[in-house]
């Protein structure tokens, strides 16, 4: 009778542990998802910003605090948030697209694909991770 009653405590305390550890992992691809994210939305701000400045600088507003919101507000730390930026600078333009219109410009449309690359996720994760394992030492 002993034994089956340790049986069933041993099953039931192997459960909690499933469940425990599924619900961190769980919580923790929320967190990196939305890091992602603000990473993500720190490079297109990056990249309208840098195209503003060295395609269009006749009508470059410099109002657009939008990247403040990721130097204080999210949780990039301030080496993934410089990281991005020297990213952006060195790889966004690769993304321009020349106006069938001499009158205009593409900006909105360059940092749209620029946004939606690979590259630029790739960078992101690899960014990302490698802070994850600074964090964990």
């Amino acid at each position: 009778m002993t034994k089956v009653i340790d049986m069933k405590h041993l099953q039931m305390i192997t459960m909690m542990c499933v469940i425990c550890v599924t619900a961190s992992c769980t919580t923790q691809k929320i967190a990196y998802r939305e890091r992602f994210e603000d990473a993500k939305g720190y490079a297109l701000y990056a990249c309208i910003a840098h195209m503003n400045k060295f395609v269009d600088s006749t009508s470059f507003i410099n109002k657009d605090y939008s990247g403040e919101y990721f130097v204080q507000l999210s949780s990039l730390s301030l080496e993934e948030i410089i990281r991005i930026k020297e990213y952006v600078d060195k790889e966004c333009m690769n993304y321009w697209s020349i106006s069938q219109n001499p009158e205009g410009n593409m900006i909105a449309y360059s940092s749209w694909k620029f946004y939606n690359s690979k590259d630029l996720d790739n960078f992101i994760h690899k960014t990302l991770r490698k802070n994850i394992s600074n964090y964990e030492r």
